[in-house]
C-alpha cells in the first residue's frame, strides 16, 4: 500500500518538495537582510529602551520597507495555496478511482477497501501536515524580525503563521476527499469543494474581522493636549504596546475609546480559526470512511 500510494501520489509530493524550496529561497535571503537592517537600524536598542515610542519613524521606514511589497510576495499566494492543493490531492484519491471504474481492482484485492482508504488518507494526510508545517516554520522565521514591531494579528500575518495554513489545508482535503467519493467524478469534486470551502473560509475570516470573536477589548485613555498621535496606524499603537491590533479610535468627552485586539490573543485566534478547519476536516475524512465502508458497489 505504502509503494502504491507514492505511485500515485508522487507528482503531487514533489509539487510540494518544490513548492517549500520556492519559498525558502525567497524568504531566507529576504529574511537574512530583513534581520541586517532591523539590527543596523537600532531597533533592537530602541525597542529595549522605550518600546518602540523613541523611533517611529525608523519602525514605520522598516515596516514600509519588508512588511508591504516585499512582504505580500511571500504572504499573499499563502493565502490560495491550502484550498487548491487540498482540492488538486483530494478530490483524485476517490474521484478518479470510481469514475475510471479501477476500483473494481483497487478495491476487491487482499487489502479490504476500509483499510486501502484509512491507509492513504493516513500517507497522504501526514504528507500534508509535513508540507504545512514546512511552510509555516518558513514564513514564521521569515516574519519574526516584523513580529516585533507590528501587529501578528493582521489578517495576512495571522494566515501565514500558527495554525491556519495548516488546518486550511486538511480542510480542503477532507472536503475533495468526500466530494470525490459522492460525485463519481475528479473535476466536479474539484469545483464543489472548493464551494465547500468558501463556508468555513468566509466564516473565519468574519470572526477575524468584522465580527471578532473572542470579542475586542476596550482602553479608555485622558486626552490632553490633542493627544498628538493618537490614531490607527500609530507608531507604536496608541494603546503603548506594540504587537497590539487597534482596531477604531473614537473621542468620547474628554477620552480617547481605543478598540483592539491584544498581541496576547493571537494564539485564542489560531485555535478558533484553525480548530473549525480541523472539525470540518475530521467529519468529512470519517464520513468518507463510513461511507465506504457501507457501500456495495
Amino acid at each position: 500500500m505504502i509503494w502504491v500510494t507514492w505511485r500515485q501520489h508522487r507528482a503531487q509530493a514533489i509539487v510540494c518538495l518544490a513548492l517549500i524550496c520556492a519559498l525558502a529561497l525567497i524568504a531566507i535571503p529576504l529574511g537574512l537582510a530583513m534581520r541586517t537592517t532591523y539590527s543596523n537600524d537600532g531597533l533592537p536598542a530602541c525597542l529595549a529602551r522605550s518600546g518602540g515610542a523613541g523611533c517611529p519613524a525608523a519602525i514605520t521606514s522598516f515596516v514600509n520597507r519588508f512588511g508591504q511589497g516585499v512582504g505580500t510576495l511571500i504572504s499573499l499566494p499563502l493565502v490560495a495555496i491550502p484550498v487548491f492543493l487540498g482540492i488538486v490531492v483530494g478530490a483524485p484519491l476517490l474521484g478518479r478511482e470510481l469514475e475510471r471504474g479501477t476500483w473494481r481492482m483497487a478495491w476487491t484485492q487482499t487489502v479490504p477497501r476500509t483499510r486501502w482508504l484509512i491507509t492513504k488518507l493516513g500517507l497522504v494526510t501526514g504528507g500534508l501536515l509535513v508540507f504545512g508545517v514546512a511552510v509555516t516554520s518558513i514564513t514564521t522565521w521569515y516574519h519574526e524580525p516584523l513580529d516585533r514591531v507590528t501587529s501578528r494579528l493582521q489578517p495576512i500575518g495571522s494566515y501565514a503563521e500558527g495554525l491556519t495554513f495548516t488546518a486550511s489545508l486538511l480542510c480542503a482535503f477532507g472536503l475533495a476527499v468526500l466530494a470525490g467519493l459522492l460525485l463519481r467524478n475528479t473535476i466536479g469534486a474539484m469545483v464543489a469543494a472548493y464551494i465547500a470551502w468558501e463556508i468555513p473560509s468566509a466564516a473565519v475570516l468574519l470572526l477575524n474581522g468584522p465580527i471578532h470573536f473572542p470579542p475586542a477589548s476596550t482602553m479608555r485613555i485622558p486626552c490632553r493636549a490633542g493627544c498628538p498621535g493618537a490614531r490607527i496606524g500609530s507608531v507604536p499603537p496608541v494603546t503603548g504596546h506594540l504587537g497590539d491590533f487597534v482596531l477604531g479610535v473614537t473621542r468620547s468627552g474628554g477620552e480617547l475609546v481605543v478598540s483592539y485586539l491584544p498581541t496576547s490573543r493571537f494564539w485564542t485566534v489560531q485555535l478558533i480559526g484553525g480548530g473549525l478547519y480541523l472539525a470540518i476536516a475530521a467529519a468529512t475524512l470519517g464520513t468518507a470512511i463510513w461511507l465506504l465502508h457501507q457501500r456495495t458497489t
